[in-house]
């Protein structure tokens, strides 16, 4: 839950994460926060690369998921690094255009498609990691899916008297994947 990152703050360390994970996010003026992509094991964080290439302010916020580990390394050194080092440097561009297409995912769901079918497909997705079963409030997942916490619960009791989940306090349980993904396929605004 540590604050990594504030949007406008100068990127002064270029880091690879070696354990654990952190959540990059923009909040809007109404409060809503929207999940743009999660930096994992053996990952950077592109928006950081951005903002040290651009000499620009980051442009969003990250937290802390867990508990972190991270190689760090100063942001003169890496810009060195990406001019002296052909490898580096395309090892740098890979991983920004890697992002750049989920980021742009991304904004596509979150305007063209519904929230319904976003919430089946994160669930979907997550569940299959936890035997039917993610661990999540609704308050989270609405960030995750870029929502309010209000309607996310609305549409998972509705998900839960179709049979599609059984719903608990932090737990949502698939029971009916093929409904779920249904309502997945069905979710383009």
């Amino acid at each position: 839950g540590q604050q990594l990152a504030f949007e406008g703050i100068n990127s002064e360390w270029f880091f690879i994460l070696l354990s654990g994970s952190i959540r990059v996010f923009k909040l809007g003026e109404n409060g809503r926060e929207v999940t743009l992509y999660h930096v994992q094991q053996q990952e950077s964080c592109v928006l950081t690369i951005f903002s040290i290439l651009s000499k620009t302010g980051y442009p969003a916020f990250a937290l802390s998921e867990t508990r972190l580990e991270a190689l760090m390394i100063p942001a003169q050194r890496f810009k060195k690094w990406v001019n002296d080092y052909g490898l580096w440097r395309e090892h740098v561009f890979n991983s920004l255009s890697g992002r750049l297409q989920d980021l742009l995912l991304t904004i596509d769901k979150v305007t063209f498609q519904r929230v319904d079918a976003r919430i089946a497909e994160f669930l979907n997705r997550q569940s299959r990691e936890n035997d039917g079963s993610v661990l999540i409030t609704h308050e989270k997942l609405a960030r995750e899916v870029g929502s309010a916490r209000v309607v996310v619960s609305r549409i998972l009791e509705e998900f839960e008297r179709s049979g599609l989940v059984v719903l608990a306090r932090g737990r949502i349980r698939i029971v009916d994947r093929e409904k779920l993904i249904e309502k997945i396929d069905s979710g383009v605004a």
